[in-house]
């Protein structure tokens, strides 16, 4: 009976938060709606605020007997380094937002939310994970991902798809082309942190002349509605940084002299001579 009333209190609570995202989306709230999506599981629970006590009758017992009702508060799970970008003032907008649709549902007052680190997933064998994990080699910053056979490497560096690797070509190419003393610098997959507390790995970095480029290889799960807004958000960082993010189609890699006038281009847009 327990486990009955618990899986229908997960569903009622499921169903707010897919409610509370719908309308933050039809908002227009994009930078709400890509934190939204990336929450593994949401609780609500009373806060130690009461709001008022009542009497009421025990239907078993038809005794009277008294209850106080307390405010509540939203609790969301979500990765540990994701925390960070719930902000003061996109946490505000999400809680009007939920405080309306819990309302709707008959959850009483919303207080607050509260984004917590989500708790691992563990199989069954989770101590020979970790155990395995300290004693293996620990992997550069470049990728950070392990070398191995799934991933395509050249010149001692992993790139995440033969795409990628064709970039990486192609811009090397056009760093031959430049003098010795006005050249760029190339950085597959370097590890990045940001202010908004997210680590990102950008599929190549591009210096030269005191600036900074990123150049992504887009699939087409990149048009995906989730993916397109956690793309935006992602440029929107970088551009806060005064960093400009150019993104590559892979149906525009299969012409090499296409590939290098149209990087070309975008170097000298983005990397201009001083």
């Amino acid at each position: 009976m327990q486990d009955e009333w618990e899986y229908e209190q997960e569903q009622e609570y499921d169903q707010i938060f897919g409610q509370t995202t719908g309308l933050l989306a039809q908002r227009g709230d994009e930078e709400a709606v890509s934190l939204m999506v990336d929450v593994h599981h949401m609780a609500i629970e009373d806060t130690d605020e009461a709001i008022q006590t009542e009497t009421y009758q025990d239907p078993w017992t038809l005794q009277s007997r008294t209850r106080t009702i307390f405010r509540r508060k939203v609790l969301l799970d979500v990765e540990e380094h994701l925390i960070p970008r719930f902000a003061e003032d996109v946490r505000r907008r999400i809680l009007r937002t939920l405080r309306y649709v819990a309302e709707r549902n008959g959850q009483g007052d919303i207080a607050y939310i509260e984004p917590r680190p989500a708790l691992p997933e563990l199989g069954e064998n989770w101590r020979d994970t970790f155990r395995n994990r300290l004693t293996a080699e620990r992997p550069s910053n470049q990728a950070r991902r392990e070398r191995d056979t799934k991933h395509p490497v050249e010149d001692a560096l992993t790139f995440g798809s033969k795409e990628e690797l064709r970039v990486y070509r192609a811009l090397k190419r056009l760093q031959t082309r430049f003098p010795e003393h006005d050249t760029i610098a190339i950085a597959p997959l370097p590890g990045i942190r940001l202010r908004t507390g997210n680590t990102w790995s950008p599929d190549v970095l591009v210096m030269g002349r005191g600036r900074a480029l990123i150049i992504e290889t887009d699939g087409p799960y990149h048009r995906s509605t989730r993916r397109y807004v956690d793309d935006r958000n992602r440029d929107l960082q970088w551009q806060r940084c005064g960093v400009h993010v150019v993104r590559i189609p892979v149906e525009d890699l299969e012409d090499d002299d296409s590939l290098d006038a149209r990087l070309k281009e975008e170097i000298l847009r983005y990397l201009p001579p001083p």
